[in-house]
């Protein structure tokens, strides 16, 4: 800020001594060496500023005597009243500045969720809500109808999924968000480098003032910036049931809770096999994300109540049930001990005798289209997966195609980088208009052809047909006719890129939910 400050005063070919001092500067920082820390680096920092100053203009404010040093108080920022910690007036100009820390909900300890529930006690709806959202929320609380702003990096997760359905209506109903920097990948200088993609994010009081995103180089003006940091009406794809296009039902996979007794390696279902030949009419094809993507293979045992008493006969099975029955008795989860006395069923099971198309819950970010496939009757989805059984065929294509994998990474949400694709946020939020049964036949040839030309490759799996650095020529192609097919749907122009796919698939779904409303 003071060497902005000298800018200023060479730009106005004009000096006055420097209007900025630690004094003005407040924080809260929960570790007390790090508190005691920032105070010293604010004097450091003042004296080193003194040096340029005086190098700059031959002069400068007196050091001594010392003055106030920064108000940076120790202390839990979850907790403590803002306002208390940097008091204000109606008409100050504060700006709350931060890179507040990450925790996802899974990852967060007792006190932390202790701290989220703290914050967030006036909501029901937060226990799935990031760590970082605190701040957020904090934030709003103090800049609210007074001359403050705050801006924060965060990471993208708050931002993507169903997070922004939990937390930004919260935010938005008395803010508007002033500027958006676009997601980035931001990477330390520590050792062993840490990168995680994040963004920065201003809000202040609803005004008149002119917004901006900025992208990389880029500095566009946007009439409003919604949660997803996109120039749009504010929409918050809370989870849905059910597609709002009229797609077929996509369902997560079957979860076991067994305690990896019903699952089988290739080695031990052919053991089991070779053990007793009857053993063979109980194990069916398991395929899960990983097992799909990289050609794994795995099995599991499927009973049904008729087949249990034969299946028993055979000692390696009994021995696999008992194992499933101890472990889910020493569960503390009254509904998994409640399964101990069935150990041939899995605890959710979703399992179909149908034929249908599987999609990984979790791809890499660097793969264009999330690799997704049709499965036999026989196979058996798990959780890791998604499946929708009975599926048409171009519904495939429209799950692999370009202007789906737009909506995708913008809303979907992300386990580590990756993508984290779910059917009730993704899928079941996707706009797709109304197609003929001539579109749908139409649409059927393409996938047919994405079809065939991963059937040209046995001996690669989905892992390497679609690593963008080695994806075959054929396949590209064939992806490529089918997503222009797809947009076809939509509009007979072309899109010249994705900010227009994304500002055509949001008209399309505010018109949508509209109509949806007026039912």
């Amino acid at each position: 800020l003071k060497r902005l400050e000298m800018k200023i005063f060479k730009e106005l070919n004009s000096f006055s001594f420097s209007q900025i001092t630690p004094s003005q500067f407040y924080g809260i920082e929960i570790d007390d060496f790090a508190h005691e820390l920032a105070k010293l680096s604010l004097w450091l920092t003042e004296h080193q500023m003194n040096i340029e100053f005086f190098k700059e203009f031959q002069r400068v404010n007196p050091t001594l005597p010392l003055k106030k040093a920064g108000n940076i108080t120790c202390g839990n920022a979850t907790r403590i009243d803002w306002k208390e910690a940097c008091p204000k007036e109606q008409d100050d100009e504060v700006y709350v500045l931060g890179n507040p820390p990450y925790l996802g909900s899974s990852m967060q300890d007792k006190t932390q969720k202790e701290d989220l529930e703290y914050v967030f006690s006036k909501f029901k709806n937060f226990k799935n809500l990031d760590y970082i959202a605190c701040w957020f929320l904090k934030g709003a609380y103090y800049i609210l109808e007074c001359n403050a702003s705050y801006s924060f990096v965060s990471t993208n997760s708050i931002c993507q999924g169903e997070q922004v359905g939990l937390l930004w209506p919260h935010i938005l109903k008395n803010l508007e968000i002033s500027f958006a920097y676009a997601p980035f990948t931001w990477i330390n200088n520590a050792k062993y480098k840490a990168a995680v993609i994040v963004n920065i994010v201003g809000l202040r009081n609803i005004t008149q003032k002119p917004k901006f995103i900025y992208k990389s180089d880029i500095k566009a003006v946007a009439k409003n910036i919604n949660p997803y940091l996109i120039d749009g009406r504010n929409l918050f794809l809370e989870r849905r049931n059910k597609s709002i296009s009229s797609l077929p039902l996509m369902i997560r996979g079957s979860t076991f809770t067994d305690g990896g007794n019903l699952s089988l390696s290739d080695d031990e279902k052919n053991k089991l096999i070779l053990d007793n030949s009857n053993a063979k009419y109980y194990i069916k094809p398991l395929i899960g994300s990983a097992e799909f993507i990289r050609g794994e293979k795995r099995w599991c045992l499927l009973l049904t109540d008729y087949q249990l008493k034969d299946a028993c006969q055979i000692n390696s099975i009994k021995t696999r049930l008992d194992n499933v029955r101890d472990f889910r008795l020493e569960s503390k989860a009254k509904s998994t001990v409640e399964f101990a006395n069935r150990p041939h069923v899995f605890k959710q099971f979703q399992h179909k005798r149908q034929n249908g198309i599987i999609i990984p819950r979790v791809s890499s970010i660097r793969r264009s289209y999330i690799p997704a496939g049709f499965i036999s009757e026989n196979d058996v989805i798990l959780d890791s997966a998604q499946v929708i059984y009975n599926a048409e065929y171009y519904i495939l294509g429209l799950i692999s195609s370009n202007i789906h994998m737009t909506w995708v990474r913008l809303v979907a949400g992300r386990l580590k980088s990756d993508y984290r694709y779910s059917s009730a946020v993704c899928y079941n939020h996707f706009p797709f208009p109304v197609i003929s049964n001539y579109q749908k036949e139409d649409l059927n040839q393409y996938t047919f052809n994405i079809l065939g030309e991963r059937e040209k490759h046995p001996e690669k799996t989905l892992a390497e047909l679609y690593d963008p650095d080695k994806m075959p020529d054929g396949l590209r192609e064939a992806h490529y006719q089918n997503d222009l097919a797809i947009e076809h749907c939509y509009r007979n122009e072309p899109f010249k890129n994705d900010e227009e796919r994304l500002e055509y698939l949001f008209k399309l779904y505010e018109k949508m939910i509209a109509k949806e409303e007026a039912i």
